[in-house]
């Protein structure tokens, strides 16, 4: 029952979770990939720069809260099981975009291009705004529908 009393707490913890796994999960694919770092290595340079870049770290974890906002609000309306819908799908979005710019990232550094690094993630919360305009279209689509499949 705790999902459907308290959404926006549980929608809000998912969006830390997803955040978390999605962040750590790319950076360290990405250099593990294409830096040439050891997965150890890999994982010790990600946590120190999570830790050192405190509001990057935040400003990374903003599109991930706005999604659970969204999700917690249709689950609210709607039930839970389409709120659920809602962040799945934008976790996937929000998921690709992250690996997508710490790979970037990384092949920048092997370039020494260190300004096109830095924006390559320093940007990536205002990249989201179309995928988060994305999945509000998407969380309108999925409140607009009846239970039984077919549109309102």
């Amino acid at each position: 029952m705790m999902l459907r009393d308290r959404p926006y707490a549980v929608f809000f913890c998912l969006a830390v979770l997803f955040f978390l796994a999605t962040t750590f999960g790319a950076d360290v694919l990405a250099r593990t990939s294409v830096g040439d770092d050891s997965l150890a290595q890999a994982m010790q340079a990600h946590a120190r720069q999570a830790v050192a870049e405190p509001l990057g770290t935040a400003m990374l974890l903003l599109p991930f809260l706005l999604l659970g906002w969204m999700s917690a609000s249709l689950a609210r309306k709607k039930g839970v099981d389409r709120g659920l819908v809602v962040f799945l799908f934008g976790a996937l979005l929000l998921g690709l975009a992250y690996f997508f710019a710490y790979h970037d990232a990384q092949i920048h550094l092997k370039q020494q291009m260190w300004t096109a690094a830095a924006l390559s993630i320093g940007l990536l919360p205002y990249q989201c705004v179309p995928l988060l305009a994305i999945c509000l279209g998407f969380r309108w689509w999925v409140a607009r529908r009846k239970g039984d499949g077919a549109p309102a």
